[in-house]
């Protein structure tokens, strides 16, 4: 059986927390103040205790016992006999033997506090994959990721989260995702896993170009494994000291989380060095313990949230004790407390995710976003897939760590919410009994009727989940002064004439006086009770510190459309709009993040908060070119609001193919949630409509219950927490219901539970993400990272400042353009020129892999006056020579680059210069081969032969 029909409806269970309780036999007996020293796991002990976070877990100190066969699924035989036989030295003779290694010491029990620490990570990530447990973390030392299979090294005996793989692969994972967030890169499991596409290992660490310890080229970005495991290794070296919250968690959305996303692990493993705090003596990174804990909680969202955290580095004790408190926090189901997302990423931060993309981008096509390698060179930075440098002089190497004196270093205190309450979280339900009432009086199945909330909450209640949450049928009607903070006196008295109109009346008044509505005379009643059930949420979530409470509302009728003088698209009064006010006026919420993945753009919500910059409306919407509702509104990518609220609107507008999953989750990962970090928000509230929901009538989009529930699980990362969840609309009863069923199932677990990828799906590359979806994300950001720099420098689209700026007389050689404009477009050679700096001869390839995927000329030849098929532009076309479509290059819309992607057809003629380009050697090529399209297409140009 395989291991996706073991783990259906995967249910919460225990955090274990897992102490090698003789790790305080293992110590350096040469340097008493050693860093790497008991105290390490005794400062987490008490942390953990001292804010009751351990009383929440299940703590394990004991643990079946290994033998020297264990050790050796990792580690070879000689390795393993040399080390046990320290056991039976005495301590100078086991100090002579740990000069033989680099950066290693030991006692005559080092060996069995090793062995428990190896037994300890292999009980817990057995537990976890049984489902005993929900995920756990293995407090224990020594470390291990610098041990490879052949040697100890730098503090490390035996390599732990090695172990922990081979035990969940023995307990039926298929792929584990290792994520190492120690300072210093983990040598030791990138070398066990180089050549196995089982392990993906990721590692962010200090590097300077090798200066930094362990002094390795293979640490840098362009190792990507070998063999069978080719493109399952990726490194992100840092280049420079000081790097914040902001880089790390850069790298996080950018890079990160696509990737694990389209692993799609069934286990994760962190490598959790501390030693990338701010405050660690040997580190110099300035991550906070907050902006730490924000890495497990994403990771968390993968693999049902099977995780396992083993401690490795971290030498400020107090500072490292003080995040393992938050991490564990973060496992228990809570949020994490806001991150620091202020100054841009560092420029180098960037450079080596980029670099590290070119490397990975034809293994992986979440990084479709990212052009090919050759566009780089007109980036906003200079990005240039920089050369791999190695600086590193063995003659000169620093010291060896050292004395380090703990009370000499910063800390940083815990506050009150940083201990767990004793109740629990909880979870709200609301709804307006009556809602009935409201309904069309001339069309019995108008897609906006009584019954969606009915069967939202009929499903909630057969699955059991409702039970579980807290219900409450709420009674309170908004008041005139509640609504009118939004909305005019003028609307609201328009809509009071409507309780004492006919039906003939109402019907005509919906007809003439409004767009898209229904009135009957209880609408005004209707509307009033669903906005004060969202106000009731406002004021249940604010009795308890953030996190503790969130609230799902499922009212009707739905209101992102209604503006603040006018009801519209079945919207009576913003029921979003008016709860965001609320809790800035009664609640003191500084900044409100609204977040609307309707299929319909909430015109009404981003009209009213144009020019707020308390309140940041984003919008995940079916665009269609401005000709999908609301038609003639202003909700493109250049709608970023105005005034002083310029870059608090955020519109993510599709076009084109219907979206589904890969599409929702790449803007999240690349343009939601990098810019509400750095907005910081005080309160969420989801504008969640289900219209984009598979087979909704109106939508026509194909997103799952699973993204919705991934798209909370996501943005209750936000605002420690403190989250609500309002319908909007969707129109297919079941699609409705199973998608806020999912929703509030992560609402009410604070887990994602939900595996993202269908069960029997085959492993491997995903379906094609749509080539406008990747085009509207460039245009998205573009624009943003005006407003938002945590978007700066991966906007890597071609810049075109300047490129019109030519010497008249410059010969030009695209003559595919048709038209007498008077502004000369670049050509393809231009261009190419430009990018590279100085002029140059380019030499192309005479032989290249791919040649033989190369196609006879088609019966029709080759046209080359032909036009892009997608958009039809005529400016720099290209020929694919496999299948022999058309399509415009990487400086016009990119749909040569798109169909290389989509289909792997690796080599292009260009009709502009007649040379052929492959996509996967990224160079040019000529060879004999390739005579026959180049003639043809010279004689379609020329109306004469090639010369030979």
């Amino acid at each position: 059986m395989i291991f996706e029909d073991c783990q259906k409806n995967r249910k919460l269970g225990h955090t274990l927390i897992g102490f090698n309780e003789s790790q305080d036999e293992h110590k350096n007996t040469v340097c008493p103040t050693h860093p790497e020293s008991p105290d390490r796991i005794q400062k987490i002990k008490e942390a953990l205790k001292q804010t009751k976070v351990l009383e929440k877990c299940h703590v394990l100190t004991s643990f079946l016992e290994i033998d020297d066969a264990d050790l050796e699924l990792t580690h070879e035989k000689e390795m393993v006999k040399e080390l046990v036989a320290s056991e039976k030295k005495t301590q100078e003779e086991i100090n002579s033997q740990c000069e033989n290694y680099d950066s290693v010491f030991m006692t005559e029990n080092s060996m069995k506090v090793a062995k428990d620490g190896v037994a300890c990570v292999r009980d817990l990530t057995n537990r976890i994959m049984a489902n005993e447990a929900s995920n756990g973390f293995a407090v224990i030392r020594p470390p291990g990721h610098h041990a490879d299979s052949a040697s100890p090294c730098g503090f490390c005996l035996f390599n732990n989260v090695a172990q922990a793989a081979e035990e969940a692969f023995f307990s039926g994972a298929e792929r584990i995702l290792i994520v190492d967030l120690d300072v210093h890169h983990g040598q030791g499991t990138q070398r066990i896993f180089y050549e196995d596409k089982r392990v993906f290992y990721f590692s962010i660490h200090r590097h300077e170009h090798g200066l930094f310890w362990p002094h390795l080229p293979e640490s840098d970005f362009d190792h990507i494994g070998a063999g069978l495991g080719v493109g399952y290794n990726a490194n992100v070296p840092l280049n420079e000291t000081g790097c914040t919250d902001s880089d790390y968690l850069s790298i996080l959305f950018h890079v990160l989380m696509p990737l694990a996303t389209q692993f799609d692990p069934h286990f994760v493993i962190i490598s959790a060095g501390f030693d990338s705090l701010r405050g660690d003596p040997i580190g110099g990174m300035q991550l906070t313990p907050d902006g730490y804990s924000h890495f497990l909680y994403h990771l968390k969202s993968l693999a049902q949230g099977r995780m396992l955290v083993v401690l490795e580095g971290g030498y400020n004790h107090q500072m490292s004790a003080v995040a393992a408190q938050k991490c564990v926090r973060v496992l228990l189901g809570h949020a994490p407390f806001p991150a620091q997302v202020k100054d841009p990423p560092k420029e180098s931060t960037v450079t080596s995710c980029v670099n590290l993309v070119t490397c990975l981008r034809n293994y992986w096509n979440c990084f479709d976003y990212f052009p090919a390698r050759t566009s780089l060179r007109l980036a906003q930075w200079p990005i240039v897939n920089s050369k791999v440098e190695f600086k590193y002089d063995p003659n000169n190497r620093p010291a060896d760590t050292g004395e380090i004196v703990q009370t000499d270093l910063i800390t940083s205190n815990f506050m009150a919410s940083d201990s767990l309450p004793a109740g629990e979280m909880e979870t709200f339900i609301y709804f307006n009994e009556g809602d009935e009432a409201h309904f069309d009086l001339e069309e019995d199945n108008h897609p906006e009727k009584p019954a969606r909330t009915r069967r939202i909450l009929k499903t909630l209640q057969e699955s059991g989940v409702l039970d579980k949450c807290i219900e409450r049928n709420t009674e309170r009607i908004a008041t005139d002064d509640e609504i009118r903070m939004v909305h005019t006196k003028k609307m609201l008295d328009h809509l009071k004439q409507t309780e004492t109109m006919k039906d003939e009346e109402l019907m005509e008044e919906a007809e003439n006086e409004f767009n898209s509505i229904y009135l009957t005379r209880d609408t005004l009643k209707v509307a009033r009770k669903a906005v004060g059930a969202c106000l009731q949420s406002i004021d249940e979530i604010y009795k308890k510190p953030a996190g503790q409470r969130n609230a799902l509302v499922i009212v009707r009728p739905p209101g992102h459309h209604a503006s603040a003088s006018k009801s519209s698209g079945f919207c009576i009064f913003n029921n979003v709009a008016v709860a965001a006010k609320y809790a800035q006026r009664h609640h003191r919420a500084k900044r409100v993040l609204i977040l609307d993945w309707d299929v319909h753009h909430g015109n009404g919500t981003q009209e009213i908060f144009y020019e707020d910059p308390s309140v940041m409306y984003m919008s995940i919407h079916r665009h269609d070119k401005g000709n999908f509702y609301p038609i003639g509104e202003p909700k493109d990518y250049f709608d970023v609001g105005e005034s002083a609220g310029e870059g608090t609107s955020v519109n993510v507008p599709f076009s084109g193919a219907p979206m589904g999953d890969l599409e929702y989750q790449m803007a999240f990962q690349r343009v939601i949630m990098p810019i509400a970090y750095q907005f910081n928000p005080d309160l969420v509230i989801i504008s969640a409509g289900f219209d984009a929901a598979i087979d909704d009538p109106l939508g026509e989009y194909k997103v799952t219950p699973e993204t919705f529930a991934w798209m909370t699980y996501q943005l209750s990362s936000l605002a420690a927490g403190r989250i609500i969840t309002v319908l909007e609309g969707g129109y297919n009863l079941t699609s409705i219901s199973n998608s806020a069923l999912a929703v509030c199932e992560v609402l009410q677990n604070r887990a994602m539970l939900r595996r993202l990828k269908n069960e029997k799906e085959q492993f491997g590359k995903p379906h094609d993400i749509q080539s406008s979806c990747i085009k509207t994300l460039r245009e998205v950001c573009a624009v943003q990272q005006n407003h938002w720099s945590i978007l700066k420098g991966f906007q890597v689209l071609p810049s075109t400042l300047g490129l019109f700026d030519l010497n008249e007389d410059t010969e030009m050689s695209d003559q595919s353009s048709s038209g007498s404009s008077s502004t000369r477009a670049p050509s393809h050679q231009d261009l190419e020129v430009m990018s590279m700096g100085a002029a140059h001869a380019v030499v192309p390839l005479s032989e290249c892999p791919h040649l033989h995927q190369v196609e006879p000329l088609p019966p029709t030849g080759i046209n080359a006056a032909s036009t892009c098929t997608e958009c039809t532009i005529g400016a720099e076309v290209w020929t694919c020579l496999t299948c022999y479509k058309y399509n415009c290059g990487r400086f016009v819309n990119e749909h040569a680059l798109m169909h290389h992607l989509n289909s792997s057809h690796p080599m292009a003629l260009s009709m502009a210069d007649l040379s052929v380009w492959c996509y996967p050697c990224e160079a040019y090529v000529h060879n004999p081969v390739l005579i026959p399209a180049k003639s043809a297409a010279h004689q379609s140009k020329f109306g004469e032969q090639m010369p030979s």
